[in-house]
C-alpha cells in the first residue's frame, strides 16, 4: 500500500478487510515509490499487488509513478479520482480501478491474484480494461460494521467513519455521485468498540468522518436525530474517548444545526468549532448547483452556533461555474455579514472534480472583488483555507479532464480546451501524458 497525502487513512478499513478475508496475505505500507520493494518481492517469487488511494491532486502528482509501477506488478488504484475517472487510471496500465466500496473490491482482487485466476472479468466495485474496452463490475455495498475502521498493526488510527454516502446532490461534490446516494451508518456499538481500541493505544481524541456530521442516525436523511448523536457521543465518552463532531472531518449542513443538536454537542463533545457549508452568498447560485438550502439558513445556523458557545467556520467556494457579477457581490456581502457576527470563513476555489456534474466546467479566475474582500478580511484574522493553491490546482484538474473526459475507446478531448490548457499540457510530465501522445500533437497545433 502506497501511502500518499490524503490516502493513507483510507487504507485502514481495506487492510482490516484483507486481514480478515482468509487469504494468506502480508500487508506493507511504503512511504515512497514502491519500485524497489516490488522488484525485490517479485525476485523472491512472491505474488505482489500494489495499491494506491488517490484524490485528484494526488493523481496529478503520482500518475507517472503509477504507470511505472504498473509494469512491475498488478496495480490497483482507488480513491475519488479513480472512481470519477477510472479510464484515466486504466490507460496508465493499472490492473484495476476501484469504483465503489474498496473493502469488497480489494479482497476479491487480492484473492483472484493469490489464486492465479487473474482479472479478465471485473470483480465487484471495480473497472478493468480488456481488449481495448472498459468493463465495470457490479456494485456491491459494504456494511460499515463488517470492517474495522482502524488497523493497529500498521499504526492506522484514522478518524472513525460513521457515515458513508450523502442523500443531497451538490453538483461540485464527489460524495453523492461516488456512492450513488447510498447512505450507511456505522452502529454505535461498532464505534464504541473502535474508540476503546484508540484509547488503549493512547489516542483518546476521537474524531469522525462523515459528509454531514450532524446527520448521524437520521431516519429521513433531512433532519437531525439528537438521540442518536447523544448515544454516539456518550458511548465514546464511556470508553474514555474525547469525541469531536461537527468540525473537520465531520462538517455539517445548515439545516442540521438546531438547538437540540447543539445542546447535545456542547455537553458531550470536545470541539468548540462547528464547520458549516454555505458555499455561496447567492441564493440563485446555490439553487443552480443543487445545494438545497439558501443563504439565510446558513446565517441562522452560524448565529445558533455562536449562541451555544461555538465558533462557526463557514465554507465559501470562489469561482463556481455560472457565477455572475451579482453572485460575487452577494457572496462578498455574506462574507462581511458572517464575519461581523463572529464567524470564521474557510475559503476554497472551485475544483472541477471527476465524477461530478461540473467535472467538465473550466474554473474561473478569482474575481477582483474577492481579492479585495480577502485582503480586508485577512486583517481581521477570520480567514482560513487554501483558495490560492486551489485556483491553480483547479485548472490542472480541468486540463487533465479535458484530455480524457469519458471512457471512450480512444481519448476524445473536450473541444475548445486547447487555448486554456496548452501551456499546462506542455508542462505536464511525459509519463502522465503518455496515454495521450497521439492526441496531444493535434491539440497543441490547434492552440
Amino acid at each position: 500500500m502506497r501511502s500518499v497525502y490524503g490516502g493513507k487513512n483510507a487504507f485502514a478499513p481495506v487492510a482490516s478487510a484483507l486481514a480478515g478475508s482468509g487469504v494468506d496475505v502480508r500487508i506493507e505500507m511504503v512511504e515512497e515509490s514502491p519500485d524497489p520493494v516490488v522488484r525485490e518481492l517479485v525476485r523472491r517469487g512472491r505474488r505482489v499487488v500494489v495499491m494506491y488511494g488517490v484524490s485528484s491532486p494526488a493523481f496529478l502528482e503520482l500518475a507517472g509513478e503509477i504507470s511505472r509501477v504498473s509494469r512491475l506488478a498488478p496495480t490497483v488504484v482507488g480513491g475519488p479520482h479513480a472512481t470519477g475517472a477510472y479510464w484515466q487510471v486504466l490507460r496508465l496500465g493499472a490492473a484495476a480501478a476501484v469504483v465503489g466500496d474498496g473493502e469488497i473490491a480489494a479482497v476479491e482482487i487480492v484473492r483472484r491474484i493469490a489464486e492465479g485466476s487473474g482479472l479478465e472479468e471485473p470483480p465487484p466495485n471495480t473497472a478493468i480494461m480488456a481488449g481495448g474496452r472498459f468493463k465495470v463490475g457490479p456494485v456491491k455495498l459494504a456494511r460499515l460494521d463488517d470492517y474495522s475502521p482502524h488497523y493497529p498493526r500498521l499504526g492506522l488510527f484514522p478518524p472513525i467513519e460513521i457515515m458513508r454516502g450523502c442523500s443531497y446532490r451538490c453538483m461540485f461534490c464527489q460524495v453523492p455521485w461516488e456512492f450513488k446516494s447510498q447512505v450507511r451508518f456505522r452502529s454505535v456499538e461498532s464505534v464504541a468498540a473502535a474508540a476503546a481500541d484508540y484509547v488503549a493505544a493512547g489516542k483518546s481524541e476521537i474524531r469522525f468522518v462523515a459528509p454531514i456530521g450532524f446527520a448521524y442516525g437520521s431516519e429521513d436523511l433531512r433532519t437531525p436525530n439528537p438521540a442518536a448523536v447523544e448515544e454516539l457521543l456518550s458511548r465514546v465518552r464511556a470508553v474514555g474517548g474525547k469525541p469531536y463532531l461537527g468540525s473537520f472531518p465531520s462538517e455539517t449542513r445548515p439545516e442540521f444545526v438546531t438547538p437540540e443538536i447543539l445542546r447535545v454537542v456542547r455537553r458531550l463533545a470536545y470541539n468548540r468549532r462547528i464547520s458549516i457549508g454555505l458555499q455561496s452568498g447567492s441564493d440563485m447560485l446555490l439553487e443552480r448547483v443543487g445545494r438545497g438550502h439558501g443563504v439565510e439558513e446558513a446565517v441562522r445556523a452560524a448565529g445558533l452556533a455562536i449562541e451555544y458557545g461555538f465558533t462557526p467556520v463557514v465554507d465559501i467556494i470562489f469561482g463556481m461555474p455560472g457565477e455572475s457579477y451579482e453572485d460575487v457581490v452577494e457572496t462578498v456581502n455574506a462574507m462581511y455579514r458572517l464575519s461581523s457576527m463572529g464567524a470564521r470563513l474557510r475559503l476554497h476555489h472551485f475544483l472541477p472534480l471527476p465524477g461530478t456534474p461540473l467535472a467538465r466546467s473550466p474554473p474561473k479566475p478569482l474575481h477582483p472583488l474577492y481579492r479585495k474582500a480577502v485582503l480586508k478580511l485577512l486583517g481581521r484574522g477570520v480567514l482560513e483555507g487554501h483558495w490560492e493553491e486551489q485556483e491553480k490546482l483547479g485548472l490542472e484538474i480541468y486540463c487533465m479532464t479535458a484530455l480524457d473526459p469519458a471512457p471512450t475507446r480512444e481519448p476524445q478531448p473536450l473541444r475548445g480546451s486547447e487555448r486554456l490548457c496548452s501551456g499546462l499540457w506542455e508542462a505536464m510530465t511525459p509519463a502522465r501524458l503518455e496515454p495521450y501522445a497521439s492526441v496531444l500533437e493535434a491539440l497543441l497545433s490547434r492552440a
